[in-house]
């Protein structure tokens, strides 16, 4: 590692930025980091951490925690709206494999066992970045509030409208799916509700459910509609529970349990895969870098790999640049192919047309299931050293 390096500030609380801080402090440096959030609330919403991203938080110390207080997908079915399986995946088999399980976790819990591995003043909140300014000795933070930073590296984490890769490269656009999507997490008792992981399609809409925990399921749902619609809460149920009037159980239920306030609303959005993450003493991480579309579940896996990735490659190399461009590449074609094969899962699903529709059911029907688990296991194989 360059002697020169010794502090690195992270913008951005979220899972990337504290895996990264987690890392980097690992191989000795001190790490500050700011989040612009007052404080750290529960967001209403489920991942799905793949056995590649266990491997990764295995090596920082925090899988056995993860799998403890998340609940195991052995297995997983697509379905139509009407609840007919058109494939199912042994989940547990890629368990056999790859020596990790896949656990569907509350964010707001892994976001708790993250935030515990880090001592308490590490992490700054009610900060929030305004820009940067980088000379030949280090590079300096400006806040909201008037206060100032300065570290050797500035890693930008802060998310997919992050404030850093906006002043970096102001050319990067985000992209729109052309769908949005609700979500929630809700305690119930029903069976079905708490069974098999599902996701079901529609015509220009979605439903998922996913179990997180002994009493808590993870829902989510797409429709076809523009970007910038906005709206209240109780008008984001009653879209819902008229939009998906008719589908088969639980999804009614999920969406009338859930209290209005706590379904979450979102326009999906990711960003062509970049040329470059960093410039000079200044790199993205995580959303910030490379933010993609949630249909094959491995945003938040891609963020805890590439923590592993930044550290090692800061210690390994004897020179900044050299390191971020090693950063650059080992990472980019990885999560560039992440990309682009979830912004294709999501246009096939999202279809409009409802002769198309069927057209796709009848493929995914017939299609052999073992189709379906090696396109996983391509995403699932990877292992990140550290």
């Amino acid at each position: 590692m360059a002697a020169s390096i010794k502090r690195v500030i992270i913008v951005g609380g979220g899972i990337g930025g504290l895996c990264a801080a987690i890392s980097l402090r690992g191989i000795g440096l001190d790490v500050a980091v700011y989040e612009q959030a007052d404080e750290l609330r529960e967001v209403g919403a489920g991942l799905t951490i793949w056995a590649n991203a266990i491997k990764a938080l295995r090596k920082l110390g925090l899988a056995d925690e993860v799998i403890k207080t998340g609940a195991k997908i052995d297995r997983g079915e697509l379905r139509t709206s009407k609840g007919r399986v058109l494939s199912r995946t042994a989940t547990g088999q890629l368990e056999e494999r790859f020596g990790e399980p896949t656990i569907a976790i509350h964010r707001a819990d892994l976001h708790e066992i993250l935030l515990a591995a880090l001592p308490r003043e590490v992490v700054r909140l009610g900060a929030k970045c305004e820009r940067f300014e980088e000379d030949e000795e280090g590079v300096t933070v400006r806040f909201a509030d008037n206060e100032n930073a300065r570290a050797d590296v500035l890693i930008g984490a802060d998310g997919i409208h992050s404030v850093i890769r906006r002043q970096l490269f102001p050319e990067v656009k985000l992209r729109y799916s052309g769908y949005t999507t609700w979500r929630g997490v809700v305690e119930t008792r029903d069976e079905a509700a708490l069974g098999k992981t599902s996701e079901s399609w529609g015509c220009g809409a979605r439903f998922g459910i996913v179990r997180v925990d002994r009493e808590r399921v993870y829902w989510f749902s797409t429709a076809n509609i523009d970007a910038g619609r906005k709206f209240s809460p109780a008008e984001s149920k009653r879209f819902l529970l008229d939009y998906f009037k008719g589908w088969h159980h639980p999804v009614e239920h999920l969406i009338e349990s859930t209290p209005a306030e706590h379904i979450l609303h979102n326009d999906i959005y990711d960003i062509e895969p970049m040329k470059k993450w960093h410039r000079g003493r200044v790199a993205l991480l995580g959303d910030s870098a490379h933010p993609t579309t949630p249909n094959i579940g491995q945003g938040a896996c891609m963020a805890i790999e590439s923590s592993l990735a930044l550290a090692r490659c800061l210690r390994d190399g004897d020179e900044l640049t050299e390191s971020l461009n090693r950063y650059e590449r080992e990472r980019m074609p990885r999560t560039a192919w992440i990309t682009n094969q979830s912004w294709r899962v999501g246009r096939i699903g999202q279809f409009q047309n409802p002769i198309v529709c069927a057209m796709r059911d009848i493929f995914v029907r017939l299609a052999p299931d073992s189709l379906t688990l090696k396109q996983i296991e391509r995403a699932v194989a990877h292992e990140e050293p550290l």
